[in-house]
């Protein structure tokens, strides 16, 4: 019954973030008997479901307990997260009826109901030493709406089928939609003009780490010490040719020719001498100053803010 207000009013869905993390840190405080603690939350806003339809919700990546001001983190025992579904359930109400798109009648109905229509699941946990475990919990928090491998499209019928998991509402796992609803129902997930679907909250969020970082740099500076530069090993030689390979899909060190590994022998950076090996390669070509165009022909410029003094 809720999920129409957000679909046609997707600044719901910022707000909607936002009670997550009041939850969130209201809770985790009640909970550890720490008012001055901050949790860390990166939040995740997506609008739909596995079979394409709309179904506003959150995937939230949050520190297992809270931060302190003295720089201790108290971690949070096991939870009742029914407690923390039904504040958080409060809060989407208080939300929806500050922005007058429900009523006090309609809460008091969802109220009564026996199903709240919430759920919250918190049984994925990374470890802070499974750094594979958060690129790829990241990498599925962060996915598209479809998959083209699911989509099967008939020309004849103009007939759209997408297969996907069982439902367990719907005792299926494919959806049929005409080419029109289709196209409908993923425009529906494209966010606004400058909508963030990636928020930061608590000590995660731009002005703590911004804070941490400062905080940082001054501690530095205030200790001048002697540091001896580190041994580069084999490991750390070979990063740079991790990260290209990792952003434009291929491997620096692999011969183009044979496949073959390829090793570093040396690095040259005088002018002469890579003249010299051009030259010999015959890759070397001379360049040729422009043809002389005479004076500069005078330009007369306009500037607006100019003609406000006069």
């Amino acid at each position: 019954m809720l999920r129409p207000y957000f679909r046609f009013d997707r600044k719901l869905l910022g707000k909607l973030s936002q009670c997550a993390y009041q939850s969130l840190k209201e809770f985790f405080r009640t909970t550890l008997n720490r008012p001055e603690g901050v949790p860390g939350a990166v939040i995740s806003i997506q609008s739909f479901g596995d079979l394409v339809n709309f179904h506003p919700h959150l995937h939230c990546l949050v520190t297992d307990g809270c931060f302190m001001p003295n720089g201790w983190f108290h971690v949070l025992p096991e939870i009742d997260v029914k407690k923390l579904e039904n504040l958080f359930r409060h809060k989407v109400f208080k939300m929806l009826l500050r922005e007058k798109k429900i009523s006090r009648e309609l809460v008091g109905k969802l109220l009564s109901w026996k199903n709240s229509g919430f759920n919250i699941h918190n049984q994925v946990k990374i470890q802070s030493h499974d750094s594979h475990g958060r690129e790829s919990l990241a990498q599925y928090i962060l996915r598209s709406p479809f998959s083209q491998q699911k989509m099967t499209y008939r020309e004849d019928t103009q007939i759209v089928l997408y297969r996907s998991k069982m439902n367990p509402n719907l005792k299926r796992n494919f959806a049929v939609f005409p080419v029109l609803d289709w196209i409908a129902e993923i425009t529906a997930h494209i966010p606004d003009k400058g909508e963030q679907l990636v928020r930061y909250y608590g000590a995660y969020s731009n002005v703590s780490r911004g804070k941490r970082k400062k905080e940082k740099v001054e501690e530095e500076l205030t200790e001048v010490t002697e540091v001896p530069a580190p041994p580069v090993s084999k490991e750390l030689k070979k990063r740079w040719s991790y990260f290209i390979q990792k952003v434009y899909e291929t491997d620096p060190l692999v011969c183009p020719k044979c496949s073959g590994e390829m090793k570093i022998i040396s690095f040259i950076d005088r002018g002469a001498v890579i003249k010299k090996i051009l030259q010999h390669l015959g890759l070397w070509e001379e360049s040729h100053a422009p043809p002389d165009r005479g004076p500069p022909e005078k330009q007369i410029t306009f500037d607006p803010s100019y003609s406000q003094l006069i």
